[in-house]
């Protein structure tokens, strides 16, 4: 991975790219949190967008991602890895959105600019947590599990290997008994939040057809005032087989809630967002 950074610095990007080592505070201690910066080169920035994978993606492999959103959105793109993950240096855990809500206020603190969150896959759990805790001025959560559908998620039933990648993110060492694992995921759930008074806006997105996550977990964020639910036909986790349509939507939606002029908010949210509701379903 230190080879794979290395290599990666020497690249000649289409945009303007910078590598900062944010230091955040994690329960009694300090953390570094290292982030990749990502904008257009000689223009004003919109905003700023946290860019964060799951547990088997990290931010490196969300490159193309990465440099397309700062392309094609004027934000300045902030990717990192979450807690168990990449360069991470605390395991996953319950309360690992205090390492990202950190980055996130120093992100605030350095360039003075509302703050989006963009999670994929258990990346989505922390977009969704941060905007119900008001940490960020926008979120969008694609595929993320929050512990919110009637039937719970069986950790060891989990296909691809699932299982095991989610227990070596939590620092263990062997995958959890049947009698543990239902504790390891419940810390996770946010029932205890998502009745929390807010307004933060947040989209919340899968694919109709999950297979590691249920339904619920998506349209259970749906009843709140700022919350928009879209649940894609005919395709899986993070809705993949439409992902293209589907971040398309996501850049409207969220420049209709950080960009600074209403028009053309209106504008760009209804021409981005018009291919991937003929894809919706309930």
């Amino acid at each position: 991975m230190e080879r794979q950074h290395a290599a990666y610095r020497k690249v000649r990007l289409p945009v303007r790219f910078q590598r900062q080592v944010l230091r955040v505070s994690y329960r009694d201690t300090t953390t570094p949190v290292p982030v990749h910066l990502y904008e257009r080169r000689r223009e004003q920035r919109r905003g700023v967008l946290v860019l964060c994978g799951g547990v088997d993606t990290w931010k490196v492999e969300l490159h193309r991602l990465a440099v397309t959103t700062a392309r094609l959105t004027g934000l300045l793109v902030a990717a990192l890895d979450m807690p168990g993950t990449g360069e991470s240096q605390v395991p996953l855990s319950a309360d690992g959105d205090r390492v990202l809500a950190g980055a996130v206020g120093a992100l605030r603190d350095a360039y003075g600019l509302p703050i989006g969150f963009l999670g994929l896959s258990f990346g989505g759990h922390w977009a969704a947590k941060l905007a119900l805790q008001q940490e960020v001025d926008a979120a969008i959560d694609i595929g993320g599990p929050t512990g919110l559908a009637d039937q719970p998620v069986s950790l060891l039933d989990l296909p691809y290997g699932m299982s095991g990648i989610v227990a070596n993110a939590a620092g263990l060492d062997r995958l959890p008994t049947p009698e543990q694992a239902p504790a390891l995921l419940e810390e996770f759930s946010l029932r205890h939040l998502v009745d929390a008074p807010g307004s933060t806006p947040l989209l919340a997105a899968n694919g109709a057809d999950d297979q590691y996550i249920p339904r619920g977990d998506t349209t259970g964020l749906g009843h709140r005032d700022a919350t928009t639910v879209w649940i894609v036909r005919d395709a899986t986790h993070c809705a993949i087989e439409h992902f293209r349509p589907l971040i398309l939507a996501s850049w409207g939606w969220l420049l209709a809630r950080l960009a600074p002029r209403p028009a053309t908010r209106r504008l760009v949210e209804h021409l981005l967002t018009t291919p991937v509701r003929r894809l919706l379903t309930t």
